[in-house]
């Protein structure tokens, strides 16, 4: 089969993958660079963990995310991901890590509840407050998310697969499987994948449902006395209660990098503006409750994301009907199972997994298909 495949990011390529492997012919198509700098895929480091409170779906799929990262390392012959396990924060009032210890219980995820003086012990870049506590697992750590990109650019270049960068789609066709582009052109598929991250409502209407967002992130240097500690810290999340708070380590030449959802705010990925001078301060400093020697860090800059929450700001949109087949609504924990969701991508654009079963699956709905 001939399949095209819309978008350049880390699920759009890890589909490209999974279809090439599978011995189709595979057209992919960006409307920038491959990789795209500007789509969401594109940073330094993306976090890998299963803390997902009652989301027992989303959390079930991360054993299968990680055995899909290793076939893709076996593909690329390097491993791209750090496997420093994970922390979420047990906070007061807030029923996040409980849920999520409840989860892990019920799914026979491995996990270890982190109380008393061993907070301090182990996690030494953090002001423990009284009634605080952590749950680790080691099923989880850091994805290099710029290297992976690449990575999987360079391998598709290799395999004579047709990257065609600058090309956007502007109307496709789900019962035919034609697509038209912005500079006049058009390719013909038997099948079609979508991965348009942020840009993806903007093609098909089914999917319009998504809010784009502009997230800001901050990168900072740490005092030299937790330089060794950070270096050996886990994927952190839920650093605070309400929209997320997380933390990538600085891992194998990274920066240590920050973020917080309530500074998200709507915006068209095609209009998203700059960073500004005062914005990675504005990230960095809510933070200040939480780590130790907080005057002591050193800000280094941000960076502007383009990411696309689902109405719910949980689970993916995915969508199959006809020679199509797509999924959007990425709600910033799209990364860690971009290799996963490739191959079921390939899957249900080629006949091998049903549609309606493909959209179940990528909702959370069905742990046991994982």
């Amino acid at each position: 089969m001939k399949v095209a495949v819309v978008g350049a990011g880390a699920v759009g390529l890890s589909a490209a993958w999974a279809l090439t492997r599978r011995g189709h012919e595979v057209l992919v198509l960006d409307q920038g660079a491959i990789p795209n700098p500007l789509g969401a895929s594109f940073d330094e480091h993306r976090l890998i963990r299963p803390h997902y409170g009652a989301l027992d779906g989303y959390a079930a799929l991360v054993p299968a995310a990680l055995e899909a990262w290793q076939r893709l390392w076996d593909t690329l012959g390097r491993r791209h991901l750090a496997p420093n396990g994970a922390l979420a924060l047990g906070l007061p009032g807030d029923g996040f890590a409980e849920a999520s210890e409840r989860s892990f219980r019920a799914l026979g995820i491995p996990c270890e509840r982190v109380e008393g003086p061993a907070l301090a012990e182990r996690f030494p870049y953090f002001r423990w407050q009284s009634g605080v506590w952590a749950l680790y697992s080691p099923l989880g750590g850091v994805l290099f998310a710029d290297r992976i990109v690449g990575g999987l650019a360079d391998w598709l270049r290799g395999q004579g697969v047709a990257l065609r960068p600058d090309s956007r789609v502007v109307a496709l066709d789900a019962g035919t499987g034609r697509l038209e582009l912005a500079d006049g052109g058009r390719e013909q598929a038997d099948a079609l994948v979508v991965a348009g991250g942020a840009w993806a409502g903007k093609l098909l209407p089914e999917l319009a449902g998504q809010r784009p967002m502009r997230q800001i992130v901050a990168f900072v240097e740490p005092p030299a006395r937790l330089a060794e500690a950070w270096r050996r810290a886990p994927a952190l999340t839920h650093l605070a209660s309400g929209p997320s708070a997380y933390c990538a380590p600085p891992l194998d030449g990274t920066r240590l990098k920050f973020g917080r959802g309530e500074l998200r705010r709507p915006a068209d990925p095609d209009g998203a503006a700059p960073l500004g001078a005062d914005e990675p301060a504005a990230v960095f400093e809510p933070f200040r409750p939480l780590l130790a020697d907080f005057d002591d860090y050193r800000l280094l800059g941000g960076k502007v994301c383009r990411y696309a929450l689902s109405p719910d700001g949980e689970r993916f949109l995915p969508l199959a009907r006809d020679r199509l087949v797509a999924v959007a609504g990425c709600s910033g924990h799209m990364f860690k199972f971009a290799a996963l969701m490739g191959e079921r991508l390939a899957e249900a654009a080629t006949g091998g997994l049903g549609g309606a079963d493909f959209e179940a699956w990528a909702r959370g709905e069905v742990p046991a298909a994982a």
